[in-house]
């Protein structure tokens, strides 16, 4: 077929909520419906990203993939990371980026965003397998069937791909480089590296695999943008995003350490060729793709990785970083891991440690660089894999308001938020404890801890909402900490005592005349505690009391 053309500075393939007319809130308007994602260019996204809310994005990976590795490192490459906080704050106080420079820099590189050109963008030209094997593009695309990564309920199978624009093609590209699976890979037709079969092994994840990511959004785009500029005082000079990366990359990948910030942003840790073709109406599609092994991550530098919190390792074993990136838990929403998001500053005794942009963040509004009311919300993206890495389980994503007030660790706010995130953990614990208690009063046995719907976690999803409403009226208005710190204690104690009413309304009446208890504590003594519904009601009032510190 004849070349193609999709060039990603004019072409549009990035979805955007732009702005309604008025002012930005920062708040949602619940009053309508938000208005429906339109598709811009890179050029119009930089250099109109004040008129953008956000990324309009469904999937949370490909929202994550399109800022790091294309948005953010633009922008830096074009105008440079901010060397200083006043620096930062000059370029804060513009409330646009800087849409010259912009132009220029895509203007001047404009064939190195050539989807299909001659050195085709974020791919290898000429890519090819020892046997020019093709896979269906749906490779890229964690949520449709390949290989052994089948989700439920879908409709198709990797014999039947998906046609994707090259628009789709490019976001499903990029979200690849960050959370492609581990494993086996083919090897490319030129890579010694390759086994006699033409594969590689002991491939790792994407390195946003390993991460746990944590994005902060601001009022729009160009805020978004800004809130993920790292200030970096001495930039290497040998850092480049993997665009303008000499000579041109081929199929042989090496182990190696990041050269600097664009590096790491723009890590290719696949190589890639879309492959193209016009269907009967004439339109470019893709529908195949060759994929190999890529490049490895020696380790995720601290220093230099902006978008995770951080642990410390207890016993780290031989040649194992002392701290180890943060990621997400399945099932358990933002709000519940502030503890990792709000340590900006290390104490005796921290085993976590915010990001490096949460971090710096505290220290611009701590200097006055950003007001301490800013609608600062956090976007949280993970993958949890199963099968040694090999296969999707499922997307993790959430957003939560952040209180920058909330990062001082001497603030009333940061008292409150982490008193409600401990308390609700321990309501989990004691909503958990009436189900099992109930299930033993009526002859059963107590739920495992990793079995069917326990009470507790029913309970924290009523909570969220509650949470989420009290940490945006502590983002507005911080200095009412202690009315929000009232208006929590009287709604989780009305949705506990509540969740409490249900699950006795729906007990057998043999579990009011009460059995022994089967908890093994009790193994080998005389005699067992009766269970009684009546007495399991009471002692979990009693608890939902005391940890709210409320009065009976």
């Amino acid at each position: 077929m004849d070349n193609p053309s999709f060039n990603l500075t004019d072409d549009a393939w990035i979805p955007v909520v732009a702005q309604r007319d008025g002012p930005p809130t920062g708040q949602p308007d619940h009053g309508s419906f938000p208005p429906a994602p339109q598709v811009w260019s890179l050029a119009d996204v930089l250099t109109r990203a004040h008129e953008i809310d956000a990324l309009g994005l469904a999937n949370p990976l490909e929202v994550a993939a399109v800022l790091r590795q294309v948005l953010l490192p633009a922008y830096i490459d074009a105008c440079g990371v901010p060397r200083s906080e006043e620096e930062w704050r000059q370029r804060w106080m513009e409330g646009a980026l800087p849409s010259a420079q912009i132009k220029g820099y895509l203007t001047s590189r404009r064939s190195l965003f050539d989807l299909f050109g001659p050195r085709p963008f974020g791919q290898v030209a000429g890519l090819r397998t020892r046997k020019d094997e093709t896979k269906p593009v749906s490779l890229l695309v964690a949520a449709i069937a390949t290989g052994n990564n089948v989700p439920m309920f879908t409709s198709r199978t990797e014999a039947n791909p998906p046609p994707l624009s090259p628009a789709e093609a490019v976001r499903a590209m990029l979200a690849a480089q960050c959370w492609d699976t581990a494993a086996i890979k083919s090897g490319a037709a030129d890579d010694p590296q390759a086994g006699a079969a033409g594969k590689t092994t002991g491939n790792p994840t994407g390195p946003c695999g390993a991460l746990g990511i944590v994005v902060p959004l601001g009022r729009n785009l160009a805020e978004t943008i800004l809130l993920n500029t790292p200030i970096v005082r001495h930039p290497p000079t040998d850092d480049v995003p993997q665009w303008r990366r000499e000579p041109r990359p081929t199929g042989v990948w090496e182990t190696r350490g990041a050269r600097g910030l664009l590096d790491l942003l723009t890590w290719q840790s696949r190589r890639v060729r879309l492959i193209p073709e016009r269907t009967a109406g004439g339109d470019v599609v893709v529908r195949r793709a060759v994929l190999t092994a890529g490049d490895r991550l020696l380790r995720v530098p601290q220093d230099v990785e902006p978008h995770t919190a951080w642990r410390q390792v207890d016993k780290p074993k031989a040649n194992q970083p002392s701290v180890m990136p943060v990621r997400h838990v399945l099932g358990r929403e933002a709000w519940r891991g502030l503890e990792s998001l709000l340590a900006t500053i290390p104490s005796s005794g921290t085993k976590v440690f915010s990001s490096n942009l949460l971090v710096q963040l505290h220290q611009l509004r701590m200097n006055g660089h950003i007001p301490a009311d800013a609608p600062v919300q956090v976007l949280t993206v993970g993958v949890a894999y199963g099968n040694q890495s090999a296969v999707v389980e499922d997307v993790i994503a959430d957003v939560v308001p952040l209180p920058l007030t909330a990062l001082d660790p001497d603030s009333d706010v940061r008292q409150v938020v982490e008193t409600v995130v401990v308390q609700a953990e321990e309501l989990r614990r004691a909503a958990n404890r009436l189900g099992d208690d109930l299930r033993q009063a009526a002859g059963g046995e107590a739920l495992p801890w990793d079995k069917g719907q326990r009470l507790g976690d029913g309970l924290m999803f009523e909570f969220s909402q509650v949470v989420r409403r009290l940490l945006a009226g502590l983002q507005r208005q911080p200095q009412r900490w202690e009315e929000a710190e009232d208006a929590w204690r009287q709604a989780a104690q009305e949705l506990a005592f509540a969740a409490g009413e249900r699950v006795l309304a729906a007990t057998p009446p043999t579990a009011f005349f009460g059995h022994k208890s089967r908890d093994k504590k009790f193994d080998g003594k005389d005699t067992k505690p009766m269970l009684r519904a009546s007495t399991a009601e009471s002692s979990y009032r009693r608890t939902v009391r005391r940890i709210l510190g409320s009065q009976p």
